[in-house]
């Protein structure tokens, strides 16, 4: 796992009671909810804002923060690199393209890049583009990746390492959709809804 670096050293003890505090109620809040918790309402933010003299844009990105809990699996780092192996897997759904062009071989793991082309993958609210990789009979851990309103790459840490020879026989399946970085009113509808791409050896391009 990947040691913790504080943007400062310093720390108030005075608060450690209540940071304890906040902790517990983080905990208590992911197992009511059963690990998905949604994003209050933006009139209860406001409320809250305002009774606890607190800054709303605080509340939002707390809430934001909070939706999905975060990866708690071991962090593999990738060791010596070997070679690339190209893939070239392409599925188009309306105006995106989704690929995984080619996967980097390490002695330790295997990274898989995912990237998606478009013409509004980033745009207005929508902060971000989530993205989730999933490959039968291995563990794949999101990386680095970055986003605009027309590319977004995701590189995937899959472990154990994929043998050479089993690369055209995967099945991959990738899964993206529009996150906001901001609760926005349940009417608003979000540009890209949860979509699904599947690539296998029988139906490379199989989208549902």
């Amino acid at each position: 796992m990947m040691p913790f670096r504080p943007p400062t050293e310093h720390y108030d003890e005075r608060l450690k009671d209540i940071d304890e505090k906040i902790s517990a109620l983080i905990s208590e809040r992911y197992a009511i909810s059963e690990g998905n918790p949604g994003i209050p309402r933006s009139e209860n933010l406001k409320d809250w804002a305002d009774k606890y003299d607190t800054p709303l844009i605080v509340l939002q990105h707390l809430f934001a923060f909070l939706h999905r809990r975060p990866d708690s699996r071991e962090r593999v780092q990738p060791d010596q690199f070997l070679r690339f192996v190209p893939v070239m897997a392409t599925a188009q759904h309306n105006d995106i393209l989704v690929m995984v062009p080619y996967i980097r071989q390490h002695n330790n793991c295997s990274l898989v890049a995912v990237e998606l082309e478009g013409t509004n993958l980033n745009g207005g609210a929508f902060h971000h583009l989530d993205i989730k990789l999933s490959i039968d009979g291995y563990d794949a851990m999101p990386d680095s990746g970055q986003s605009n309103d027309r590319h977004a790459n995701q590189n995937f840490i899959v472990t154990p390492p994929i043998p050479d020879d089993e690369i055209p026989r995967l099945n991959m399946t990738v899964e993206y959709e529009s996150r906001p970085f901001r609760h926005m009113e349940e009417e608003t509808r979000l540009p890209i809804p949860p979509t699904t791409v599947r690539f296998s050896p029988s139906d490379p391009k199989a989208i549902r």
